[in-house]
């Protein structure tokens, strides 16, 4: 995070080739002349890295359209099946889903933000629009926080300097010093919470997961609305279930690795 070592050794065709792709996933489709007009490149230039693009399958063409192709979510799946913590923690969470009967999630830091991997939902579980893939700021989430209480505090510190302490409501934490004494408070407990903090009127709770090196690799968690969240459940009962289950990852995790 803010290396100015590896900003230098950018390559800039890589880079540029990366922006279209973040225009189209934006936008969802998009033709040459917009894209060239949102990252202020020439028309003939655009079109080459498109051409380029869709020759390797990672934009598709319709009626002078581009689009991302479905060639990215080969990618992305096979990126997905080789994490180790994903390839431990689907049954582990649809158990806690089925057991809670909320929305559970697995999530892991990528570049300083939470990365949803997996997500399973119990019988009454809220539909949410967040994906597997989509990012998050880590302070605001429950996941995000249990990832960040168990990095180094001057990780952390990298972390909010790069990206910020941004409100998604006005429940957010946006004060780093506010921020660190809850990440305090996370280690001791074991579990974090997150109250109305990325959308009103949601609670969450989460567990750490670690590396059988002991490293944070991940967090899982249960969500469910403030209405079925609340009292014992949230504090006592919810806890110790989400404990359970990502106990339960940690010991595939070394089983996997052992094997």
């Amino acid at each position: 995070m803010g290396d100015t070592g590896e900003e230098r050794r950018r390559i800039k065709s890589v880079d540029r080739a990366f922006r279209i792709l973040g225009v189209l996933k934006e936008e969802g489709s998009s033709g040459v002349t917009e894209i060239a007009n949102e990252l202020d490149m020439s028309k003939g230039s655009v079109h080459t890295y498109l051409s380029t693009l869709k020759r390797h399958g990672a934009v598709m063409e319709y009626n002078g359209e581009y689009r991302l192709g479905l060639q990215l979510l080969e990618i992305g799946e096979f990126a997905k099946r080789q994490n180790l913590v994903y390839q431990c923690a689907q049954d582990p969470l649809d158990e806690l889903a089925s057991e809670t009967g909320e929305l559970a999630r697995l999530v892991v830091e990528e570049q300083g933000h939470g990365v949803y991997l997996y997500k399973t939902e119990g019988e009454n579980a809220i539909e949410t629009t967040i994906q597997p893939g989509q990012r998050e700021y880590l302070h605001c989430t429950s996941q995000g926080k249990a990832i960040l209480a168990h990095l180094s505090e001057s990780t952390v510190r990298d972390i909010v300097d790069e990206h910020g302490l941004p409100a998604r409501t006005d429940k957010t934490v946006t004060d780093l010093e506010t921020l660190l004494e809850e990440l305090e408070s996370i280690r001791e407990r074991g579990v974090a919470f997150s109250r109305s903090e990325v959308t009103r009127g949601m609670r969450c709770v989460a567990a750490p997961i670690h590396a059988p090196d002991s490293s944070i690799v991940a967090a899982l968690g249960v969500c469910g609305p403030t209405s079925r969240l609340q009292g014992d459940r949230f504090q006592v009962e919810i806890p110790k279930t989400v404990r359970n289950a990502a106990n339960i990852v940690e010991i595939n995790m070394q089983m996997t690795q052992n094997s």
